[in-house]
């Protein structure tokens, strides 16, 4: 909303200086060398061309030759205009009925100066700031050293002075604006891509980059920030800059649609039209001297390929499904439509009307806001994508270390806590679990009924601080977590006491079908700070083994093989 706002500002601000006097159809060239005089070129007016190869001359000085046409404009001052890419010095000559010449020259550096919104030059015409001399102007001879661009002479026009001089601040501020509000997106880019790490997400930077800097450079604002910079630092750059903003946004196109939406063969296509004009921009710049229509000419024709196949791709991928290209569509439609008309009037194919370069930077600047939200949206969807990846694998890996019947750890959780234990020494104790005369509760009740027992054991291991894992048909380990207070009654034996008296009474009033109670034997050894978990669950074996081996239904915390079985010395569970 806000740029249509600035739009709409800046065509009621245009409104007082439409009334500028076009002089493309009318004005006539000569070409002489840097020591042609005007005395000598105003007698030599009738060579001047005025056919439609006006544009072709010969030499490294310039003639414009112009009527007067001030009728239309204002009391005041009046200024020719033109585009100041690459131009160095220049002078003015008002030609009066009674054949007096009044000349004004300028130095490259007043050529700056004296630039106008969307860089332009405008240069007084000497002597239309007295009415009565006004009065006498007849013709307006210009002349231009080392002109490199064509709209240097195709944009000449006639304005009023002052009205330009009123309208500088505020189409400059215009400009600066449409320049913040495209350099933004730049800086949320670099943010994301520090953590997210797309490459669209650079191309795009690129791409803002390049049109920043052009719309800084050719509008006329590097000259308010810059004083210093020169019309040719200013040509390069308008060049430059278009040509790698144009190279990038075709590996952001690349990049930024999904996987698979463009065919393998066309992506080379895309991405060989993009840098085209990159390599014909360094090919032109081998041109200094004089102006070449010709090599001015590819430089624009090098973009049609381009813009031909990106339209051919946005219709391709949208073919194929991809979402993400409805921004493309969206941004890029209207910076194509007026490119082709850019690409044509910098041809000279036909003039134009001159008020739709300014068209063209609010579509550069629109295209940057749009992609911004197209960029935004793409991180968004890549987001949901990668936690829905994370949350399969943490399914999967959720899967590989659950037991499915118990739906606790199994052995190769197990076997990771264990390898986490060595390091963060949660866990000071082993403990084996086994269910006593299962193959027994199997055979007499059925397999239902003994999985049965094996969810609810499960479920109630589960429910304790310690990590539970199922390691066999009917064993159980548990990592012990010492009791942070030290009591003496949540010794491990002590409290693995307790849990299997939970399960005693869970499994008799949750499996109904068994009248007797289910009892439990267990083996617990410490873990040392250096050891295997194989080495510890064979310790804890030989003493679940122990308590098989005296009468079951008990814990046992310390090795009895060598001793002789005596009441006491094992822990029943009551």
């Amino acid at each position: 909303m806000r740029i249509w706002v600035i739009f709409l500002a800046f065509i009621s601000l245009c409104a007082p200086a439409s009334a500028n006097v076009s002089l493309a159809d009318e004005l006539c060239t000569f070409g002489t060398g840097l020591d042609g005089k005007i005395s000598e070129v105003v007698a030599k007016s009738d060579q001047f061309d005025c056919s439609d190869n006006k544009y072709d001359f010969a030499g490294s000085r310039l003639w414009v030759k112009v009527p007067f046409q001030a009728g239309s404009l204002p009391a005041g001052a009046i200024e020719v205009q033109g585009d100041n890419n690459g131009l160095s010095a220049m002078a003015v000559h008002s030609i009066l009925t009674d054949g007096t010449i009044k000349s004004a020259y300028f130095s490259e550096q007043q050529v700056i100066d004296s630039w106008r919104p969307k860089g332009h030059y405008g240069l007084p015409i000497p002597g239309s700031e007295d009415a009565a001399t006004r009065s006498q102007i007849e013709t307006v001879y210009l002349s231009l050293d080392n002109p490199r661009v064509a709209s240097s002479i195709t944009l000449i026009q006639l304005a009023s002075k002052k009205r330009w001089d009123d309208l500088k601040l505020p189409l400059s501020t215009m400009f600066a604006l449409l320049c913040g509000m495209a350099i933004m997106p730049f800086f949320y880019n670099v943010f994301f891509y520090g953590a997210l790490r797309h490459s669209f997400m650079l191309w795009h930077s690129v791409m803002i980059l390049g049109t920043v800097v052009y719309t800084f450079s050719s509008s006329g604002l590097i000259f308010l920030a810059f004083p210093e910079t020169s019309l040719t630092m200013k040509f390069l750059l308008n060049y430059w800059t278009l040509a790698i903003a144009i190279a990038a946004s075709g590996f952001f196109l690349d990049r930024f649609v999904e996987p698979g939406k463009i065919a393998g063969w066309l992506r080379p296509i895309l991405l060989s039209t993009a840098v085209l004009p990159v390599f014909v921009t360094a090919y032109v710049f081998q041109t200094t001297d004089g102006y070449e229509t010709q090599t001015r000419n590819f430089y624009h024709a090098s973009f049609i390929p381009y813009l031909l196949v990106v339209l051919y791709t946005m219709v391709h991928a949208l073919r194929r499904g991809s979402k993400a290209i409805w921004f493309q569509i969206a941004a890029w439609t209207p910076i194509i439509g007026f490119s082709f008309d850019r690409i044509a009037r910098g041809m000279d194919l036909y003039i134009g009307i001159h008020e739709l370069d300014y068209g063209l930077y609010f579509v550069l600047v629109l295209e940057t806001i749009i992609l911004a939200f197209g960029v935004a949206n793409r991180i968004m969807r890549l987001r949901r994508r990668h936690e829905h990846t994370l949350k399969e694998q943490v399914e999967l890996t959720l899967l590989a270390d659950t037991d499915g019947l118990t739906a606790i750890s199994n052995r190769r959780a197990l076997e990771k806590a264990f390898t986490r234990n060595m390091v963060d020494r949660k866990y000071s104790h082993l403990a084996i679990l086994d269910i006593d005369f299962f193959k027994q509760v199997n055979d007499q009740y059925g397999h239902e009924t003994g999985d049965e027992v094996l969810r609810v054991v499960g479920r109630e291991l589960g429910q304790t601080r310690h990590f539970t894992a199922r390691i066999g048909g009917e064993e159980f380990a548990l990592l012990m977590k010492p009791d942070e207070r030290g009591s003496r009654k949540s010794n491990p034996a002590a409290e693995m006491t307790r849990i299997c008296e939970v399960l005693i009474r869970a499994v008799y009033e949750n499996v109904r079908e068994i009248k007797q109670p289910v009892t439990f034997s267990v083996g617990i050894t410490a873990i040392p700070k250096r050891t295997s978990l194989r080495a510890v669950m064979s310790t804890a074996d030989k003493r679940l083994y122990d308590a098989k081996n005296n009468g079951r239904n008990q814990v046992v915390s310390f090795d009895l093989s060598n001793l002789d079985p005596r009441p006491g010395s094992s822990v029943a569970v009551g």
